[in-house]
């Protein structure tokens, strides 16, 4: 193998934020100097909750090919055939442990390929805001960058939003003078921008926006088009209910490193300082034992709240171990007996701060799971978990939130820091309730219209700044079209309905398929996390989560399996690539151009350190090993892998082996990767 040269000569943004969806579209193109199949390997930060919909290349001759989602492993085997047997082809897929995607194209000799990938972000409002994100660069150094965005609501009409973009001495027409280097667009025109000479240039990888949406009605906002429908709602007229706290607080040692400990204080004692007297709260530390220290309960009055910063920032480490069953459970018993002397309209919530997996005490992931269900069967306590990335029991914690009416977030590193996540996550979810126990209804005027395999419409608490959201789909209707939906919820002043009907409306085909788009990437997202959950919470406590288009024919023992099934029938059918589920396959046809047998493959100087991948003369699995100069094979379980380096194996459904220089060949020639790690 020689060394190749490719470069990217041209990158090209498009978003489009629409209501609650944002879409952009990212078309590059990468150009081979040398006369040999070259491979290129580019990073690529995206947001997070970002789905990859759609891949296309165009190379220089014409030649288009489009991604088909498929089975994980039928696309395995689709790649793979074709790869050995020389065919251009474009595959990607999402690494069953990180969230890297592997993107594969070709670019051919001399000549150049163009990639066009489609990315949707599913948006949320939370304190009055509707924030996004969009990959602006790629971590390595391109000749162009043109950026295109337009913002529009539920309405679908353009709306004011506010987009930083920190790029010294580059402006566009639309985005400040040439006398500011910090250029803050706040309008509702799109916003152009064109970089020539993006490399003279530090271009940020990820620019932020936001746009706060128009007040919804307080029934809310029901749209149809008679197969998917949304429903927004976030009532403006009531006032906060009075709610009871009690804050769990990892003190484990482990939580000394990256200032998670000090990040945690930092956190709770800005959130103290917004309770008010009509407020309790409690706080337990937790490590060896499941209450270390404790403080309170005590209502949130000023002397009370200086009271407890003190004590907060008095909490010193304890040992290594975490027991995380006591800790629930004697949380839970406190927060129970605080909500049993409190009147019906107060909130009751428990909130989970740590770092780790239960070490001490029950370990059992399942049964501790179990018994703070049982605990809290009735519903009183909702339960709010926070875990510090690559080291909390995410999987552990957020099936405690999804059995216990409450959610889940972890705390991930790279972004704002973890004392600034920490407060957005107890202020936009907890900071001032406005209703409990939220259940949203829906039904036809007719008895045949049906509503099936809605997304999540029960919600534990809504807080002020943020709104209900549910997706679904419509069925046969009869004459009377019309779709209801009544919502209930506890409020300060006791239990309120809402009630909202609207028949379905022709708004064309764009926001019809966004209406779907957005429901099969929430319905999706949601389905995948119940699997995850079901590995340790059963197939009887699965069922009571959520209903499924085939549960009648889902045999009950296979309940977690009908769960996958459903959600990979509907990534299939909406083109969405999903971690562990679905990749995304193409396959050239015969009037495509191949490589010949006799051509030489290069591998590109952007390989670490320019050097090729190890390989054996007599297997076909090969490995780029980092770790030092020497060459080295690794085998993987029918997996292509993109970490620090390159592994390729074959697996079962894998073509007969064949000498592996010409096998590798045959796959390199077919190959351009673009690693996209997210945020």
């Amino acid at each position: 193998f020689s060394t190749g040269v490719s470069l990217v000569t041209s990158y090209a943004i498009e978003t489009k934020v629409r209501s609650r969806l944002a879409q952009t579209k990212i078309t590059m193109e990468v150009a081979n100097a040398l006369d040999c199949s070259s491979i290129h390997v580019i990073s690529l930060q995206l947001p997070l909750d970002t789905r990859i919909t759609s891949v296309k290349t165009i190379a220089d001759d014409g030649c288009t090919s489009r991604g088909d989602v498929q089975e994980l492993k039928e696309a395995r085997d689709n790649f793979m055939e074709a790869a050995s047997n020389g065919l251009p082809v474009a595959y990607v897929e999402v690494a069953e442990d990180s969230s890297t995607h592997s993107l594969q194209v070709a670019i051919p000799p001399l000549g150049t390929s163009n990639v066009e990938l489609v990315l949707e972000q599913l948006l949320k409002q939370r304190l009055d805001e509707v924030n996004f994100e969009i990959p602006l660069a790629p971590n390595e150094k391109v000749d162009s960058v043109v950026f295109d965005l337009m913002v529009e609501d539920t309405s679908g009409q353009p709306v004011d939003f506010h987009v930083d973009l920190d790029v010294p001495g580059v402006y566009g027409p639309s985005v400040g003078d040439g006398g500011n280097s910090t250029v803050n667009a706040n309008s509702a025109e799109p916003i152009h921008l064109d970089i020539p000479d993006a490399r003279q240039h530090n271009l940020p990888q990820v620019i932020r926006g936001k746009y706060h949406p128009d007040k919804l009605p307080e029934n809310g906002l029901l749209y149809t088009d008679g197969r998917c429908f949304e429903h927004f709602f976030h009532p403006e007229s009531l006032a906060p209910m009075p709610r009871n706290f009690v804050f769990l607080i990892d003190k484990s040692s482990s939580m000394q490193f990256d200032s998670k400990i000090e990040s945690a204080k930092q956190a709770l004692t800005l959130f103290i300082d917004s309770l008010t007297p009509e407020d309790t709260f409690t706080i337990q530390s937790f490590g060896n034992k499941g209450t270390e220290q404790l403080w309170g309960s005590g209502p949130g009055t000023t002397e009370k709240k200086q009271d407890a910063k003190n004590f907060v920032n008095s909490m010193s480490l304890s040992s290594w171990d975490t027991n995380l069953h006591e800790a629930f459970l004697e949380g839970l018993v406190r927060a129970k007996h605080d909500a049993s002397v409190s009147d019906d309209n107060v909130a009751t919530i428990l909130v989970v701060l740590s770092d780790g997996y239960a070490t001490r005490g029950e370990t059992n992931r399942t049964k501790i799971a179990e018994h703070i269900y049982e605990l809290n069967d009735e519903g009183t306590v909702k339960i709010f978990s926070l875990g510090f990335e690559g080291s909390a029991d995410m999987q552990l914690l957020d099936a405690i939130a999804l059995m216990n009416g409450g959610v889940s977030v972890p705390l991930l590193r790279g972004q704002d820091g973890f004392a600034e996540q920490i407060t957005n996550f107890l202020d936009s979810e907890l900071g001032s309730v406005l209703m409990s126990d939220v259940n949203v209804q829906y039904s036809g005027a007719s008895e045949e219209t049906k509503v099936y395999d809605a997304t999540q419409n029960t919600f534990p608490l809504l807080a002020d700044g943020y709104e209900v959201v549910v997706r679904g789909l419509v069925g046969e209707s009869g004459d009377d079209k019309t779709l209801r939906t009544i919502t209930s919820a506890s409020t300060l002043e006791g239990i309120k309905n809402w009630e909202l009907s609207v028949t379905p409306d022709d708004m064309g085909t764009v926001k019809s398929s966004l209406c779907f788009q957005s429901y099969a990437h929430d319905r999706i997202t949601q389905l995948l996390r119940l699997y995850d959950a079901s590995d340790f919470l059963g197939n009887e406590l699965i069922k009571r989560l959520v209903t499924l288009s085939s549960q009648k024919d889902c045999d009950e023992k296979e309940f977690a399996k009908c769960i996958r099934a459903e959600a990979l029938a509907l990534a299939t059918e909406a083109n969405v690539v999903a971690k562990g589920l679905t990749a995304m396959v193409t396959v050239d046809d015969d009037g495509c151009m191949k490589v010949h047998d006799d051509a030489e493959v290069c591998i590109d100087g952007t390989t670490p350190d320019g050097r090729e991948p190890a390989r054996d003369e007599n297997n076909y699995d090969y490995a780029y090993d980092e770790s030092d100069n020497t060459e080295s094979m690794a085998a993987s379980d029918s997996s292509y892998k993109m970490n620090s380096g390159y592994s390729y194996s074959s697996g079962a459904g894998a073509p007969p082996p064949r000498h592996g220089l010409v096998y590798f060949f045959a796959l390199l020639s077919a190959s351009f990767f673009v690693t996209i790690l997210k945020i």
